[in-house]
């Protein structure tokens, strides 16, 4: 399966591609494809324009959370969507998995609202949308990891967020938009559900902007200890957390348009 980076924060010279505070990764094979998050705008389609991929044919939409960092750009899709209709272009059933509290309002310190920013009642005569806090298979490799359990402290007061994971010949593949439930907590719950002990691949953001050089390297050390084969932290985490992670850990770079294939 490759998967491709729709949107990140960064951008790489000439790819000419754009990027925002978002995230939004698509993964395809021959027969599937699955969107995971939308980025904050439509900056994930016009990428994914420019990289030749067709979103029209997605089978499945995964929310990974309800910030509008991860969801915002899922009303441009629908938008998208629904001028296709209009246009008689047929479309595919699109199923939109998620987790019950994701459309729920998201509160920061000013009280306001920084998740979902539409009406997601909306979104049931486009999208067939199958709301659940428990594992879930997409196909017999991808696991849509659900509600995750809190096997280690976090202040993260919400639990809606959840990751994809790719069960690869060589261990496994985990996608997530965040990590404000930590990765170890992610880690630990993907190798229950799957059986699989081996972490080949971690790509998404690590919630490690402006975070104290202790819990960076706190994550360092539970890194290093796991053999982690592959280390892609993006979106919300700063130059600091990258260098600090460093010592434990090889770091590669993610930006609008990597692509990695993930068997």
């Amino acid at each position: 399966m490759d998967l491709t980076v729709l949107v990140d924060n960064n951008c790489k010279t000439n790819y000419f591609l754009l990027g925002e505070p978002g995230f939004s990764v698509l993964l395809e094979n021959d027969f599937h494809k699955v969107l995971f998050d939308c980025g904050y705008s439509d900056a994930f389609i016009k990428n994914a324009y420019k990289l030749g991929l067709d979103l029209a044919d997605v089978n499945e939409i995964i929310l990974s959370h309800g910030h509008k960092d991860h969801t915002g750009g899922l009303l441009r899709l629908e938008s998208l969507y629904r001028k296709m209709l209009m246009a008689g272009i047929s479309l595919n059933l699109k199923t939109i998995i998620t987790h019950p509290d994701v459309f729920e309002p998201k509160l920061n310190e000013k009280s306001e609202n920084v998740g979902f920013p539409g009406d997601a009642g909306k979104l049931c005569d486009i999208f067939d949308v199958e709301y659940t806090r428990e594992p879930r298979w997409i196909t017999p490799k991808l696991l849509f990891l659900g509600e995750i359990p809190k096997y280690f402290n976090t202040d993260y007061k919400y639990k809606d967020e959840t990751v994809l994971v790719y069960k690869g010949e060589n261990g496994l593949i985990i996608v997530a938009g965040c990590c404000h439930m930590g990765i170890p907590n992610i880690i630990e719950y993907a190798k229950k559900v799957t059986g699989e002990p081996r972490i080949n691949t971690f790509i998404g953001g690590i919630f490690l902007a402006n975070k104290t050089e202790y819990k960076i390297r706190e994550l360092g050390i539970y890194l290093r200890d796991l053999n982690i084969k592959n280390f892609y932290p993006c979106h919300c985490c700063d130059l600091n957390s990258k260098i600090v992670l460093s010592e434990y850990v090889k770091i590669k770079e993610v930006y609008s348009g990597l692509r990695i294939n993930v068997d």
